[in-house]
């Protein structure tokens, strides 16, 4: 039998991470940026589009959609990308999502889910009834983070792990895990329906510690534990890359300290290269986007490295849907977790 749903009143009591109480002189609450992604990325519908991904659309995105949305009290806007990924995305068989809805047919090639993006539409959820006083949007939260909880949260070599997808993750003699994946601030805000999510995050941060690579002390993108130890997942690029730099950013947001953020900003202000790969050293011949730029800032502003007048300087620009989300993003972190 299933837990009784928190009341509205108690989730506002727990919460303390949808209203930044920082000063408006010092921190930045620009809606021209939220205007401007809109614009740029959320279809009418309410579909939210990765421009540099073929026009794709996934849980991830419609995720980010959704906490900006909520973030900037733009209620009709959150409504309507939420109505899209449930029409869209949801599967049949649980309340997770299809990671991924394309223009061509057939629209769900793929029936798996991302465990990232269902956890952030169910933060955004969670956030949204808080705010806005919603019974619906609290049990839709609760409703998704308990089946992710009860499929994909599982024991790997003395920690928790969340498992990347339903399928495609487990093998007989290895897991394979995202690092990426552990949204740090999602996690405190979960722990109320459960302490296994407060594990999780724990978890997260040695499994970090453990998966520390080449000269630059970086992650690979997939890792995977097997004979008792981990190492860059086999069948991946052992590269750390654009899904690793959220780590900084998720870490920031659920005010963990760690070395890996320092580790990041230092090896992007002395290579200003895209990705590494982490065995072979090999670089990217090309810049990294203006959201990796963006993270680098909040870690110096959360460190103490960067004065909190200077804030976060990158804008987005309406023309690369991933960077300019980690921009947004940062801008949000920056406001509700260093600028109080």
């Amino acid at each position: 039998m299933s837990k009784p749903l928190l009341s509205i009143a108690m989730l506002f009591s727990l919460s303390g991470s949808v209203d930044s109480t920082a000063s408006p002189s010092i921190c930045d609450s620009d809606k021209r940026m939220w205007t401007l992604y809109k614009s740029s990325f959320i279809a009418k519908d309410g579909r939210v589009v990765d421009t540099g991904n073929h026009n794709i659309s996934h849980s991830e995105g419609q995720g980010y959609g959704m906490l900006m949305a909520a973030y900037f009290n733009d209620r009709k806007t959150f409504h309507g990308i939420w109505s899209w990924t449930k029409t869209h995305l949801q599967r049949d068989m649980d309340p997770l999502f299809s990671w991924k809805w394309q223009p061509r047919k057939p629209h769900i090639p793929d029936r798996n889910n991302a465990s990232d993006g269902d956890m952030l539409i169910a933060w955004a959820l969670h956030r949204a009834a808080v705010k806005w006083s919603s019974k619906q949007y609290a049990k839709e939260a609760s409703d998704i983070i308990r089946a992710l909880q009860s499929s994909h949260l599982r024991p790997v070599g003395g920690e928790v792990i969340m498992l990347p997808g339903a399928m495609g993750f487990t093998f007989k003699n290895r897991t394979v895990v995202n690092p990426g994946y552990w949204v740090y601030p999602a996690m405190d805000d979960f722990v109320r329906y459960s302490r296994k999510w407060s594990t999780l995050a724990n978890s997260g941060l040695r499994i970090l510690s453990q998966n520390q690579y080449g000269k630059s002390k970086l992650t690979s993108d997939w890792v995977e534990y097997q004979n008792a130890g981990w190492q860059p997942a086999q069948g991946f690029p052992s590269q750390f890359s654009y899904s690793s730099y959220r780590i900084p950013l998720y870490m920031v947001w659920g005010g963990r300290k760690h070395a890996f953020n320092r580790q990041y900003t230092k090896w992007l202000k002395q290579n200003d290269t895209a990705w590494v790969d982490v065995k072979s050293g090999e670089s990217a011949s090309y810049p990294p986007p203006d959201g990796a730029i963006a993270i680098s800032q909040l870690v110096a502003l959360a460190n103490g490295q960067r004065a909190l007048k200077k804030g976060i300087s990158v804008m987005p620009k309406g023309k690369d849907y991933y960077s300019d989300s980690l921009v947004l993003l940062s801008h949000i972190a920056f406001n509700e977790r260093v600028c109080r």
